[in-house]
């Protein structure tokens, strides 16, 4: 009962259009008031919810990202990109996409990506007669790239939610953000191949015009290399991923001679504000999922979906079908930590690896940035670019089949997300 009026006033919060995190927070009083319970529980939750070691690694993933936008080392990726597939039909559709695939390995968030490529590619893409509606949607779209590749916020806070090891969450990434980049960039080209999106194609790169500009940009290209090097070898923590890259941007920007000390303190600034979104938000829905909890939601739930059903197939769709609705309205990461517990039973009893099914769900809420009406990342590129949302919306709607394609892929297929973690960490 408890659950059902945590819901209720929840949504009620959102069509009013709270904020989500204050939306989460308020709703949890009356159920607690009802309940009679102290609610000196409130912080207390909070404060459990947020007071884990791997989270340190949230706020140095979101500088980094930062520093690396604001020290114009984005710029030399897409440059690189440039170089590499400027030429293939479709054009600087194809160097958002990889450039994004870089990025990745770098920021671990989606909104990330998408704002600080945008600012650089949509320009440069309407300037190559790209419609503006076409670069926005593309850059947004290829943008859910980001937290599959490592380094990943959303992957950090479901390992912890999960209790699942980290670095092995950030190995299986790898191979499911490749297929979905060159899924993006096969739909790219499907566009341009049928005339319905066509930009100039940039003129063919010699080998040696490749090999020296991977000389050039290589100090802003090794980033995800070392990232992956280090988890995959267990050489460094995730915390540690997370310090090196900020070290590391702000090293190269110097080299570069990019670097002030007024670009790392807006970047300081911007991340701040960032961090403290997300952990407020990680720390009330802790407060909700303890209802959720005393009430049995998740006990309830994995007991209504295995009496309806033991076919893995048919439950393993109806949570993506969920979390698909989900996303529509609440952003990715109130969505993790509120459902991933709730889930959690129904794999544990039909056998699923958990590594994989955070691949599923990372991907899943990923897509929910784009997915109307309350997609944030559809708001975040309308503050970057003046357009407008229907146009966008309309412009996006062709890469949800990339996208929805590779999330049944990696739902059904999870040799996709376990071979690299296996292989590089042992098999369990």
């Amino acid at each position: 009962m408890m659950s059902l009026l945590l819901t209720v006033l929840f949504v009620l919060f959102m069509f009013l259009r709270v904020p989500v995190s204050m939306a989460i927070a308020l709703a949890t009083l009356p159920p607690l008031l009802i309940l009679d319970r102290n609610l000196v529980l409130i912080p207390q939750f909070m404060l459990d919810g947020v007071a884990s070691a791997a989270l340190l690694a949230v706020p140095f993933f979101i500088l980094a990202g930062h520093l690396f936008n604001s020290l114009g080392l984005s710029r030399r990726i897409w440059d690189f990109a440039l170089t590499l597939v400027g030429h293939l039909k479709g054009g600087l559709g194809h160097v958002m996409v990889i450039s994004n695939m870089i990025f990745a390995g770098i920021s671990g968030s989606a909104l990330a990506d998408a704002a600080g490529l945008g600012v650089i590619g949509i320009p440069a893409m309407e300037r190559n007669r790209h419609s503006r509606a076409y670069a926005t949607a593309l850059t947004l779209c290829s943008s859910v790239i980001g937290p599959m590749i490592p380094p990943s916020i959303n992957l950090v806070i479901y390992g912890i939610v999960a209790q699942e090891s980290i670095g092995r969450l950030f190995l299986a990434g790898v191979v499911p953000g490749i297929v979905i980049g060159l899924a993006m960039m096969a739909m790219v080209w499907w566009l341009a191949f049928t005339g319905r999106e066509v930009g100039l194609v940039q003129p063919r790169r010699s080998v040696g015009e490749m090999g020296r500009s991977a000389v050039v940009n290589f100090p802003a290209l090794v980033v995800p290399l070392i990232v992956l090097a280090g988890m995959g070898f267990g050489v460094i923590t995730p915390t540690e991923v997370g310090v090196a890259c900020v070290v590391y941007a702000i090293v190269v920007g110097w080299f570069y001679r990019d670097t002030s000390w007024r670009r790392i303190y807006d970047s300081l600034v911007e991340s701040t504000r960032s961090t403290v979104t997300i952990m407020f938000i990680v720390a009330v829905s802790t407060v909700a999922g303890w209802i959720y909890t005393y009430d049995g939601v998740a006990q309830a739930i994995a007991d209504g979906m295995l009496g309806l059903t033991e076919n893995r197939i048919v439950i393993l769709l109806l949570i993506n079908l969920f979390l698909l609705a989900l996303g529509c309205i609440l952003e990715p990461i109130p969505v993790l930590v509120l459902a991933t517990p709730i889930f959690m039973p129904v794999i544990t009893k039909l056998g699923i690896d958990p590594v994989h099914f955070g691949i599923v769900v990372n991907l899943n809420i990923t897509i929910g940035i784009i997915t109307p009406p309350m997609g944030i990342g559809l708001y975040v590129m309308m503050g970057i670019v003046d357009i407008r949302f229907g146009d966008l919306v309309k412009a996006c709607l062709p890469f949800f089949i990339p996208l929805i394609g590779c999330l049944m892929l990696f739902t059904y297929v999870p040799a996709l997300s376990l071979w690299l973690p296996n292989l590089l960490m042992g098999a369990r």
